[in-house]
């Protein structure tokens, strides 16, 4: 029970601090439609476009130094790119956002990269079973509307995606929070 109170309190500030849209006048955001059970959908060409504009930054980051990147993972939502894992030095973390946001149809760049001296130790691969049985659970409950993805890097879990409601991100975030081996939860979703 405090657990539960713990999580649901920390969701809600989460909810509460989290960052507005931070599009600028350049950036489109895909329309946000509904399906009959009342659930934000996205479109296939929109998530195409997410994927190749994450294979575009990670590509871009490989090409450009892959020892100081390859403890970088990248995961783009409708105009935003997360970049997570470590890098060694911080002119490294510098550069990683600039070449990010270099890239077509980047308009955001959250820049949660933390600087280690391994940055490709496992401690910064993405949790993937983690990510999934997340990303599986918010699909199935009953309570969530929005559309969200998720990466987790050691222990720290953020949702990116789009929701009707700052009380649906609120039940989301309270969802994440109760799964096994999450320490934090970072709030990138676009309330709309």
């Amino acid at each position: 029970m405090k657990n539960k109170l713990a999580a649901i309190l920390v969701s809600l500030l989460l909810v509460a601090c989290a960052a507005p849209d931070q599009r600028g006048s350049g950036g489109t955001q895909s329309l946000v439609t509904v399906d009959p059970s009342g659930r934000v959908t996205r479109a296939r060409a929109d998530r195409n476009q997410d994927d190749s504009m994450g294979r575009a930054v990670l590509g871009a980051l490989r090409q450009s130094d892959a020892p100081a990147f390859k403890g970088v993972s990248v995961l783009a939502w409708d105009g935003s790119v997360l970049l997570a894992g470590a890098v060694s030095k911080p002119e490294h973390r510098r550069r990683a956002e600039q070449l990010a946001g270099a890239i077509s149809g980047v308009v955001t760049v959250f820049n949660d990269l933390v600087l280690d001296e391994n940055p490709a130790a496992p401690t910064f691969v993405p949790d993937i079973n983690r990510e999934q049985r997340i990303y599986a659970g918010l699909l199935g409950h009953t309570g969530v509307t929005g559309a969200y993805v998720v990466r987790m890097v050691n222990g720290v879990v953020t949702l990116m995606g789009t929701s009707r409601s700052a009380d649906d991100v609120a039940i989301a975030t309270a969802f994440v929070g109760e799964t096994d081996g999450v320490k934090w939860i970072v709030n990138r979703v676009s309330v709309r």
